[in-house]
């Protein structure tokens, strides 16, 4: 190697240094807030069959909802514990949040101010929510994390045509993924912006994500012989037919943009006022100084909400706040780069406990809420242990939702009890809410649950009666979004 190559290695090289670091300060982060959730992770019911890879569980799922990576991913005939999973994730989501801030800000801002963007944009509520299905996920993190690293190593250039096979495959593991890899193009910093360039990139993303689309329609057909993605039942469908329909339907899509102002703000309201001011300032101060860097942004977040709502009038299905991730992206880099531009204005304390306090307080959200999603592992755990005593098949009566815990943790179907008891105690167990003649023979006072709050254990001759409350604190989850379409 000459010396003038050497030198032009050098300053690659500490930047390569430098984003290591900057990932394992990110994933030191993400993990900080997840802290009570790392021994014992909390697992949505539909990511038990992710877990113990058993396609034959999340098979349906090919056809209404066109996850045919995740499908993949099931077959892979090896199965690892839940929090090992659970930090292959979140290590994946720290090097794409990485990636992103890297690019996003170059020399602009320092190690400290580029981790604490990385962490509001991925600990806001939306991310929180979908980390529960993190052992389903982690082939399109993986995908996120690939791509991520490309870009730091690849021309803008490159990483655009390269949106032709990274957005249909991320859309194949989660439909908003797509536009993530979106985000690195729109936030990247050092290009030569114009409207014309901004044409071009949203055409060759829309190019890809309808590529992404026709590769879903044609494999349902080959497999299911449908050529499309119907909507599962359980979504409530009610596609729009003709304009009243779809003016009713629009209705469903304000609930969506309402829930994520009030929700992404984790329902607390001067949390809401408070990121919409700061929002909006530094929105108008990027728009001043530098127009074309603030629209490319406006642009994705507006290109994302349009295909989301244009999907829900469509359809009429109830779009999940989760579905809303990707636009803390943009609010993270925005705030980002208010916070420098108030540092280069002469206010650089204020720059840097806006950006500071920010990030705790994503943080401190973000630990609270997984801390409350803790007690539902910690409470199972505690029944396993009295279960493991006796053997044969565990009969549950009473309700799930008659348990605090799993009220707190949002538990949304019985399975995610029932999946829970079998994997901690290795037996079989029956739901009675479920499946109510599954346990007509067991005596009346047993199938009637329990008289107050908590659990109990009986022994049978048939094995376990773990006895609930009958009582719910709350309605089931699809109950309660039937119960608020037949008001509205």
């Amino acid at each position: 190697m000459t010396f003038a190559a050497a030198e032009a290695s050098a300053p690659r090289q500490r930047a390569i240094s430098r984003l290591w670091v900057l990932i394992g300060a990110v994933y030191g982060g993400l993990l900080l807030a997840a802290l009570f959730l790392l021994p014992d992770p909390m697992i949505r019911h539909d990511d038990y069959p992710a877990l113990l890879a058993e396609p034959g569980l999340f098979y349906t799922k090919t056809l209404s909802e066109g996850r045919w990576l995740n499908y993949l991913w099931h077959l892979r005939g090896v199965v690892t514990p839940a929090w090992v999973n659970y930090l292959a994730y979140q290590l994946l989501w720290a090097v794409y949040l990485a990636c992103l801030v890297h690019n996003a800000f170059g020399r602009e801002a320092e190690v400290w101010q580029r981790v604490a963007v990385a962490l509001i944009a991925g600990l806001c509520f939306p991310w929180i929510l979908i980390s529960l299905w993190f052992n389903t996920l982690i082939p399109g993190m993986a995908v996120l994390a690939l791509y991520g690293w490309l870009a730091t190593r690849l021309s803008e250039r490159a990483c655009r045509w390269l949106m032709l096979v990274f957005v249909p495959v991320s859309l194949m593991a989660y439909t908003t993924f797509p536009f993530l890899i979106l985000a690195l193009s729109l936030t990247r910093a050092g290009l030569t912006r114009s409207a014309r360039d901004l044409a071009g990139l949203l055409a060759l993303f829309i190019a890809s994500f309808a590529l992404g689309m026709l590769a879903i329609y044609t494999l349902n057909f080959l497999e299911h012989g449908v050529f499309g993605v119907p909507m599962a039942e359980w979504r409530n469908p009610s596609p729009a037919h003709d304009l009243a329909s779809a003016l009713e339907n629009a209705q469903l899509a304000w609930e969506f943009l309402s829930g994520l102002a009030v929700k992404g703000s984790y329902a607390n309201t001067p949390l809401m006022l408070l990121q919409g001011a700061v929002l909006a300032a530094a929105v108008w101060s990027l728009l001043r100084q530098d127009k074309w860097r603030a629209l490319y942004m406006l642009s994705g977040a507006a290109l994302g909400l349009g295909l989301i709502c244009l999907q829900v009038v469509r359809t009429g299905i109830d779009m999940p706040v989760r579905s809303g991730g990707f636009l803390w992206i943009f609010f993270a880099v925005f705030l980002g780069l208010f916070a420098i531009s108030l540092q280069q204005s002469g206010r650089a304390r204020l720059g840097r406990y806006l950006l500071a306090l920010t990030a705790a307080v994503y943080v401190m959200f973000a630990l609270m809420l997984q801390q409350s999603y803790a007690r539902w592992p910690e409470l199972s755990r505690a029944m396993a242990v009295e279960l493991q005593a006796a053997e044969g098949p565990v009969f549950v009566t009473g309700t799930y939702l008659s348990l605090e815990a799993a009220v707190k943790a949002d538990l949304q179907e019985t399975y995610a009890m029932e999946a829970r008891l079998e994997l901690l105690t290795g037996r079989d167990v029956i739901m009675c809410e479920r499946t109510p003649e599954a346990c007509a023979a067991l005596p009346e006072a047993l199938r009637s649950g329990l008289q107050g709050s908590g659990f109990e254990v009986r022994a049978v001759e048939a094995g376990s009666v773990l006895m609930l409350s009958p009582v719910a604190l709350r309605d089931a989850k699809l109950d309660a979004a039937r119960k608020r379409r037949q008001q509205n």
